[in-house]
């Protein structure tokens, strides 16, 4: 079953005028682009502030009577530094990371922290 002559001259004109179209790219680029847009606007985007500031975090635990009843205990040793006693083990710890930054060898009690953690759970308890 083999076609007409013209008529097989039309399907390869279509099949040669599809081959030699260049893809959509411009289209595809502009997606690309739009989608770094979009991508762009949301890293620009203010982070909202957490409402746990240092001094919040810092005051609730060193003033904390259920940290106290298990057995842990906060002595300031300078400003924004503290010896910490939990389990027969003492800890320097800061809350704010501007010490931390300054003294990395100290802990820094934030979220994350494995000890800062364990804490947390005993006073959720």
């Amino acid at each position: 079953m083999s076609a007409d002559p013209e008529e097989e001259d039309v399907l390869m004109s279509e099949f040669d005028s599809v081959l030699n179209t260049p893809p959509p790219r411009l289209a595809i680029e502009e997606m690309v682009a739009m989608d770094l847009d979009a991508d762009l606007a949301e890293i620009k985007k203010p982070i909202s502030p957490t409402p746990f500031t240092p001094e919040t975090i810092e005051q609730l635990f060193t003033s904390s009577a259920i940290l106290k009843d298990n057995g842990v205990q906060f002595e300031r040793r300078t400003e924004g530094i503290w010896l910490l006693t939990y389990k027969e083990q003492n800890y320097t710890v800061t809350f704010y990371p501007n010490v931390f930054d300054e003294m990395p060898s100290i802990r820094f009690m934030s979220f994350g922290n494995p000890l800062f953690e364990e804490l947390l759970k005993a006073v959720l308890v």
